[in-house]
């Protein structure tokens, strides 16, 4: 490989705190209120100039994973809470009340991005927009910097804890944390797809509908890539006439840039393509595109090796743990990792998957999940473990990459749960600094009682 040689030099430290959130998604935006309402000098990067993540930069909604499986008793509160319901009372979400009789919790993305530009001033929290994580600086076992990079240069960040709400595990990698990635069989990832909003739904009739969703079922069975031929609904976008929509569909791995640049293009041609699908039916000619996102939709790519490793089993089961810090009700939805759809019918990596010529079915049948949901109405645990890293100091995840294996990260990679494991993230963040030891070394009973006493729901 062709390398090239810059002359060293010494990287200015700009902020030392107590709290560094690297990331201001689902995962990184609770972090950041909770550890500066615990009293701690936070910082928070993000590489968008707006927080939210893939709510806001990939247009995902809804906020899944809110109730339990099949049911209405809520699974996440606190800080989730407090943020749907000021964007509720904006008129950017749905009701919180009204949220937990439904599928997802439905929002407006740009009524996200303000809210969350509220709270962060509210709750005093330092804060870098347009920065990007470069690198860890990892001393004697514990981490002590971050390595960023902007439109001001290269820059060093000090901190007492981090917390890794990258997604991607980025931050804990980096600073040379054991990492798994994708599924045991062949290190895939899920597949990437990218959500997009249009206009005009409000002038189709039942009878359109229907015509355009046989439509797309007939472009899927000529080879446009789309695992399934829905119109969309309320998800990134509560006002009448919109719809977001969840078809598209890449098979590649979102830690390495040249999937991330394909995936981009891909998902954005894709978009379009079923657009002019829908307008070759009569009746639908007006409708148009609003946006598509800025970011393609991630879903997996590394999760951490724990002091804890969440399974597939324990969400099935509904398994509970005395140093529980979050609930998940989600259930295990595998998108296909190599992107495949055969004819429309391909969604889930299972053992009853249609692909019937899939060397996972063939090789690797004992590595696939049949059960995927967890007991009715109920939920499991997340304990704390599933946050720390086993190798180094210092350093808290948060979000998509705790430590669980495939399965169960299929579950808890939704935004109900990261929502509520970036609470906790944060709020253990703040004890930890308060008393002066390390992530590991946290009381967790006395964290559980800090969330609860916060109204979260441990």
């Amino acid at each position: 490989m062709d390398t090239v040689m810059q002359s060293q030099r010494e990287v200015p430290v700009i902020a030392d705190v107590d709290v560094c959130v690297i990331g201001g998604g689902p995962g990184g935006l609770p972090a950041a209120l909770a550890a500066a309402r615990q009293g701690a000098d936070t910082m928070v990067v993000e590489m968008q100039g707006f927080f939210g993540g893939m709510a806001t930069a990939g247009q995902v909604g809804p906020i899944l994973g809110h109730t339990g499986s099949r049911a209405h008793n809520p699974t996440i509160a606190g800080i989730a809470q407090e943020i749907c319901e000021r964007m509720a009372a904006i008129g950017e979400a749905t009701p919180w009340e009204e949220a937990v009789k439904q599928w997802g919790i439905s929002f407006n993305t740009e009524g996200l991005k303000v809210i969350a530009d509220r709270m962060i001033q509210e709750a005093g929290v330092k804060t870098m927009l347009h920065t990007f994580f470069v690198d860890s600086v990892v001393e004697s076992g514990r981490m002590t910097h971050a390595l960023v990079a902007s439109k001001s240069g290269l820059q060093a960040i000090r901190a007492k804890v981090f917390v890794d709400a990258t997604g991607d595990a980025d931050v804990a990698f980096r600073a040379g944390c054991e990492c798994t990635h994708g599924r045991p069989a062949d290190g895939k990832p899920m597949a990437m797809g990218s959500m997009f909003r249009i206009g005009g739904t409000e002038t189709l009739t039942p009878e359109v509908r229907k015509a355009c969703m046989e439509k797309t079922r007939e472009a899927v069975q000529g080879g446009l890539n789309m695992y399934n031929a829905g119109m969309g609904g309320h998800g990134s976008t509560i006002r009448a006439g919109e719809a977001s929509v969840n078809m598209t569909r890449y098979g590649g791995d979102s830690a390495k840039v040249a999937d991330l640049t394909e995936g981009e293009f891909v998902t954005r041609d894709l978009a379009w393509k079923v657009l002019e699908v829908w307008r070759s039916v009569p009746g639908a000619e007006g409708l148009y595109m609003i946006s598509t996102p800025p970011h393609v939709g991630v879903r997996e790519s590394r999760q951490i090796v724990g002091d804890f490793r969440l399974t597939g089993a324990d969400v099935v089961e509904g398994r509970k743990y005395d140093d529980s810090v979050a609930r998940c009700s989600y259930w295990i939805d595998i998108h296909c990792p190599r992107g495949m759809v055969s004819g429309g019918q391909v969604h889930l990596c299972k053992k009853s998957c249609p692909q019937s010529d899939c060397y996972m079915l063939t090789e690797h049948l004992e590595e696939l999940p049949e059960e995927l949901y967890p007991p009715d109405g109920d939920w499991c645990s997340i304990p704390y473990g599933t946050l720390v890293p086993k190798s180094v100091d210092g350093i808290l995840v948060s979000g998509r990459c705790i430590s669980a294996d495939y399965q169960a990260m299929a579950a808890s990679r939704v935004m109900g749960p990261c929502l509520a494991i970036g609470e906790a993230a944060g709020t253990a963040a703040g004890i930890a600094v308060k008393a002066g030891v390390t992530p590991r070394e946290v009381d967790v009973q006395a964290l559980r009682k800090t969330l609860t006493d916060n109204g979260a729901l441990v």
